[in-house]
């Protein structure tokens, strides 16, 4: 009787281990967004290279950024680590990133909840917010569209070294979102904008151009810019930049807040950049709105 007895405790314990393992294995460990299109991203060698090419005084900028642009072709590298090393004074908690959706694929305003993999660790999404602005209406979520895409996978190396505390919230949109939708995004967005939160439009400025047709461009979109003038913007194609959708969330929720000045922390082209005075440019705008 006795060994009848020990051989229903070890069954008992055997079996309680097989199921133990049977339910760790269906845990599914947190998903992780690796970059689809490598050459879009940024290996950590050439990561660490850019931390290198900064300017010898970063960007002086008085009060408390509220939202700002900058670019995501990593040509322009010097500019985004100049950008961060402000952002960095401030240290928010978290990250608004809204970009172009390069390939226009999904639906017109994408965001996804998976994590970012980066060469300096992984960045967290807000997962609480991202499945608020799904309830809303205000995003789709599509992982399969968001992991390749650049004018924000190309940034979250950046944003994980300056901000390792931040959360992000990705958010891309098709060519032809309009500024109604825009003003819908914001309104979902809004209880989540606080001293805390940073808004970034990931946008690059004028495409295919020499580097001084570039800069003539350049010239009209700050114009435009300076004016808040949506429809010129929303008028302007790649000779211009690409996306005046992004451009115009950084914009519009400070105007909805009274604040109708910016500070233009850099502005040049890939020609520049690089002394070439024929090859086809791309023209990158560094700039910040601020409150006390």
């Amino acid at each position: 009787m006795r060994k009848i007895l020990i051989y229903l405790l070890l069954s008992m314990v055997i079996m309680t281990g097989c199921d133990n393992v049977k339910q760790a294995e269906s845990i599914s460990p947190p998903e992780v967004i690796r970059p689809a299109h490598a050459s879009n991203f940024i290996s950590k060698q050439d990561f660490y290279g850019l931390l290198t090419n900064r300017s010898a005084q970063v960007p002086q900028v008085k009060g408390r950024v509220i939202s700002g642009v900058l670019p995501h072709h990593l040509v322009a590298g010097r500019m985004l680590v100049d950008f961060m090393e402000v952002l960095a004074k401030q240290q928010p908690g978290l990250v608004i990133l809204i970009g172009p959706n390069h390939n226009n694929k999904g639906g017109k305003i994408v965001s996804g909840l998976n994590d970012w993999q980066t060469p300096t660790g992984i960045v967290s999404v807000d997962q609480e917010i991202i499945n608020s602005l799904v309830s809303k209406g205000a995003v789709v979520r599509d992982e399969a569209v968001m992991a390749p895409e650049h004018s924000v996978g190309g940034l979250m190396s950046f944003i994980g070294h300056f901000l390792p505390e931040a959360k992000v919230v990705p958010i891309i949109l098709h060519h032809d979102v309009s500024l109604a939708e825009i003003d819908h995004l914001l309104k979902a967005l809004e209880p989540y904008l606080n001293k805390d939160t940073v808004l970034l439009a990931s946008v690059d400025f004028s495409h295919y151009l020499t580097r001084q047709a570039a800069q003539l461009k350049d010239k009209e979109t700050l114009q435009a810019m300076e004016n808040f003038n949506y429809p010129a913007l929303f008028q302007m194609g790649n000779d211009n930049l690409d996306s005046p959708a992004s451009l115009s969330a950084a914009f519009r929720l400070v105007e909805q807040r009274g604040i109708k000045q910016f500070q233009v922390l850099d502005n040049t082209n890939s020609g520049i950049l690089m002394k070439n005075e024929v090859m086809e440019t791309t023209s990158y705008f560094t700039l910040v709105f601020t409150e006390e």
